[in-house]
């Protein structure tokens, strides 16, 4: 490593936490992951989250020497949507005129030695299927390739719609499952203001089952979940469908603006209660979703799947979905 860079153990100061956030936000958007805040205040966010469950953290920073400079961060904790005290999470980001200088190479050997003092057995990465060469980075490391998270946009121009035999219509004109309504949240709310908890309870136990963190906190307090649906400056619960049989949810799927892009819908998340599945639930929630985007005039949707979720992926295409890349999950034995 370059004697002019050296490792130390980040602070929790304003000063480190910007310097962390301005790497994440200097990376490309294709290759950015949903769990590298790029703001001090989403930063400060991930490290309250995290300390509130009491799960561990372990970031280190790398400076030059000569000014203080931070031009890399790495950093380890627990993975708060799969959560296991022996499996860890981790992200590496070094300022591109810093490559190639041990820097890498430098911060992992801090993170492990955070890792060997707290007893870690496994540890999780991801790198985007555009950079091969991360790839092939992290298998010299000792990772292995777990599954994948693919991105898939739908075009939402009249004529995009599949033709008859091809798969489901993309109209919304599909009716739901018998005996399953669908409604969005905003009239929802307006005829059972205390939806909230049971949507709550509804989103608690799908999410758990979910293995990357493409959407917010498995474990979302009521307070933070309903700022997720409607207090967001990027929330949409008109947007935002709901699946009923009879008085009980069954489904739900949220939606929200994409904050770069005003002409793009981003699908966050889809559910269905376990005992619902198989009823064609999912179908009608995203038909909903895809009627709506057009009767808005938005462009395109934008969502995400994992290659271990075969429903969900050839839902994806019958709809119309086109894959559009997506992130490698790679695990490390310890």
């Amino acid at each position: 490593m370059d004697k002019a860079i050296r490792i130390r153990a980040a602070r929790p100061t304003d000063a480190d936490r910007e310097a962390v956030a301005r790497l994440n936000a200097a990376v490309p958007r294709d290759e950015r992951h949903d769990i590298e805040p790029r703001s001090p205040g989403a930063l400060g966010e991930l490290d309250e989250l995290l300390a509130r469950r009491g799960h561990a953290l372990g970031r280190h920073v790398a400076e030059v020497v000569a000014t203080g400079e931070v031009v890399a961060y790495g950093h380890t904790f627990h993975v708060p949507w799969a959560h296991h005290p022996a499996r860890f999470w981790c992200s590496v980001r070094c300022d591109p005129g810093h490559r190639r200088r041990g820097i890498g190479a430098g911060l992992f050997a801090a993170m492990g030695r955070d890792l060997e003092r707290l007893g870690a057995r496994a540890l999780r990465a991801m790198a985007r299927e555009t950079q091969p060469e991360m790839v092939a980075l992290a298998a010299r490391l000792g990772f292995r390739e777990l599954f994948r998270s693919w991105d898939f946009e739908l075009d939402l121009a009249p004529g995009n719609a599949p033709r008859a035999g091809e798969g489901a219509p993309c109209a919304g004109d599909g009716s739901p499952p018998p005996g399953i309504a669908i409604a969005p949240l905003s009239e929802e709310r307006a005829r059972r203001p205390g939806c909230l908890a049971e949507l709550h309870a509804l989103y608690l136990a799908v999410s758990r089952e979910v293995p990357l963190p493409n959407h917010v906190d498995p474990e979302l307090p009521a307070e933070a979940f309903a700022a997720y649906l409607e207090g967001w400056p990027a929330s949409l619960p008109e947007a935002c469908f709901i699946a009923k049989d009879g008085g009980r949810y069954v489904g739900l799927c949220i939606l929200h603006r994409n904050e770069e892009d005003p002409a793009c819908l981003d699908h966050l998340f889809t559910g269905v209660a376990a005992g619902s599945r198989g009823r064609g639930v999912a179908r009608a929630l995203k038909l909903e979703t895809i009627a709506f985007g057009r009767r808005r005039g938005f462009a395109r949707i934008a969502t995400a799947v994992e290659s271990n979720n075969p429903g969900m992926l050839a839902l994806n295409e019958q709809l119309g979905f086109v894959r559009r890349g997506g992130l490698v999950v790679l695990e490390k034995r310890l």
